[in-house]
């Protein structure tokens, strides 16, 4: 696997600026997008940027730099700085926070691939029965409505028992639900085939 130095000086610096940029380039500023836009690049990968998002960074951070070339005393050290902070931004802001709103808002409808909180709340409730299929009846019954939101006095009440008939099956189911939760599925189906 390549270090994002190796694959930073494998990329191809762009010849020129472009053309929209070169419109009322200051003195100074092209040569120091040839000189900075690798090291912007690999700056970003270190960060943690896939490449094509280290590029992204960089461009955003010299497209910024540019309306106020003149003010800067370090402009690499500000680059260096200011390249990371624009991955971060793209990477908790992204595409995906943008789409989640607009959906959010009703400006765009529910697509393929997008979640749907009934289908996940199904899901949820599917994992937790799965969890509780290990318990005896008893203590599944008490896990349940604990789920469900009910307290110790209600659900005493609801299944006819004493509250602290309630809290030994709390206290006996809570261990191996637990254990089951952290099992990975292919474990507990290895080990269920391995019992058969």
């Amino acid at each position: 696997m390549l270090e994002p130095n190796q694959i930073a000086a494998t990329q191809a610096v762009p010849s020129s600026m472009p053309e929209v940029w070169l419109l009322s380039t200051p003195v100074g500023f092209e040569e120091f997008f040839r000189k900075s836009f690798r090291e912007l690049v690999r700056t970003a990968m270190y960060a943690g940027a896939k490449c094509q998002e280290a590029e992204d960074a960089a461009a955003k951070t010299l497209m910024e730099m540019l309306p106020d070339w003149d003010t800067f005393d370090r402009p690499l050290a500000y680059g260096r700085t200011a390249v990371v902070h624009n991955f971060i931004k793209a990477k908790t802001r992204g595409t995906p926070r943008l789409a989640r709103r607009l959906i959010e808002r009703g400006h765009v409808s529910c697509q393929e691939g997008a979640e749907d909180s009934q289908l996940t709340a199904w899901e949820d409730g599917e994992w937790v029965t799965d969890v509780l299929s290990v318990l005896p009846p008893a203590q599944r019954e008490v896990m349940e409505l604990i789920v469900k939101g009910l307290d110790h006095g209600e659900i005493a009440e609801t299944l006819g028992k004493t509250k602290e008939a309630i809290r030994r099956h709390l206290c006996d189911a809570r261990a191996p639900s637990q254990a089951e939760a952290r099992e990975p599925s292919e474990m507990r189906y290895r080990s269920a085939r391995a019992s058969t």
